[in-house]
């Protein structure tokens, strides 16, 4: 009956199985078009003359769409499966891109926003869904921990990388990058099997029973959320090259190391990493808060370091506990509307106070909303 020794570990390993190393390739690469242009439309907005409540509009519809995309994304995949999702999220992601070069009335920008926000919205469900369909149960922490990887590195690079071009080679430049990228995702997208949801959600009351079973881990990944939608949206409205690129290149790499690790060493200690995340990421926004009002540049910079690390173990940790409450599906998608309607809703909140008082105080209430929630952040227990 047992198993030969180093058998279990290396069925353990996400890397023995190929469909998900293509569903990991095909979400990399197509973020990297999306990351490219999280900050830079909301600068295009500016450029346009649309104001900063526009930019954070920009964010808000992407991810109002994405979030409303999501919620329905369960049909799609029931009726045509995984792969056609993708691919249609991928499509959607790319192919408006393009048109922000001649669209750039204010309500061009929120149109195609919109537009793209579908493509994000299936291609987010559909990635975190198949860490749980692709792979064998025990594989699941390390498989989310490389999903990890897989989507923060393209905000690693991305997030700098967009306002840099922009500024030194042309938004026209940054908007044809972000269209061959997602067209190039479509390769390793159209080489996944067809695979359909394991298990079919009961059909009444499913909103209602994921809430019930989600909403401890859903709550501080909605709260770390919007801070991130704030921090991209506006960091490279507040700082200066190379300050900002620098800024926003530090945070995705300690965000992306903090949910590699909390993947590949946290596996014992799943729920009980929301709490000191949480923490973390409060810290961080009340330090930028204060570089808001007037405080040194490296402020800014060590404080959205502190939040990535944060937001990293919060990541990883309320999925892998979302995966233990309810099906994949069902978990993938209550995980996305957390962090996609968080970012809207922090990118939106932060516009609209700033227009009316300033930064340091919209991002000051983004950390007392963020350090509330800290009772939340405990240990969710798996339902059986």
């Amino acid at each position: 009956m047992a198993d030969a020794p180093g058998t279990a570990a290396r069925d353990e390993s996400p890397w023995r199985h190929g469909p998900f190393r293509l569903s990991l390739a095909a979400a990399a690469v197509a973020l990297c078009g999306y990351s490219l242009l999280l900050p830079v439309v909301p600068m295009w907005a500016v450029r346009q003359g649309a104001g900063t409540f526009a930019a954070g509009a920009a964010t808000g519809v992407f991810m109002a769409s994405t979030v409303a995309t999501q919620l329905g994304t369960g049909v799609l995949v029931r009726r045509h499966g995984y792969r056609t999702a993708i691919l249609a999220g991928i499509a959607f992601l790319g192919v408006p891109t393009p048109l922000l070069i001649a669209w750039t009335a204010p309500e061009g920008i929120l149109t195609l926003s919109l537009l793209r926000g579908i493509g994000f919205g299936l291609l987010t469900v559909c990635g975190s869904a198949l860490i749980a369909e692709l792979l064998p149960p025990a594989a699941v922490p390390r498989g989310s921990g490389l999903y990890g990887l897989a989507t923060g590195l393209p905000q690693l690079v991305g997030l700098p990388a967009g306002p840099w071009l922009a500024e030194n080679w042309g938004f026209v430049t940054v908007f044809l990058v972000a269209t061959a990228l997602p067209a190039i995702a479509l390769v390793p997208a159209a080489l996944l099997p067809p695979a359909r949801v394991t298990a079919e959600p009961e059909r009444g009351g499913v909103f209602l029973a994921t809430a019930r079973q989600t909403w401890r881990p859903w709550l501080p990944m909605l709260a770390a959320s919007t801070g991130l939608g704030a921090l991209a949206t506006f960091t490279p409205i507040l700082l200066l090259a190379p300050e900002s690129s620098i800024a926003l290149l530090l945070m995705p790499l300690a965000t992306t190391v903090s949910r590699w690790a909390a993947g590949r060493f946290g596996a014992r200690w799943t729920g009980r990493l929301l709490t000191p995340g949480r923490a973390l990421s409060g810290l961080g926004l009340a330090g930028y808060a204060v570089f808001g009002e007037g405080g040194p540049v490296w402020l800014a910079v060590t404080s959205m370091i502190v939040f990535g690390i944060g937001f990293g173990a919060v990541q990883n940790d309320s999925l892998v506990s979302m995966f233990q409450r309810t099906t994949a599906g069902r978990a993938s998608i209550s995980w996305n509307v957390a962090f996609d309607a968080g970012q809207g809703l922090g990118a939106v909140a932060v516009g609209a106070i700033v227009s009316g008082t300033s930064y340091g105080v919209a991002f000051g209430l983004l950390a007392v909303w963020s350090l509330a929630l800290l009772p939340v952040a405990v240990a969710p227990r798996r339902t059986g």
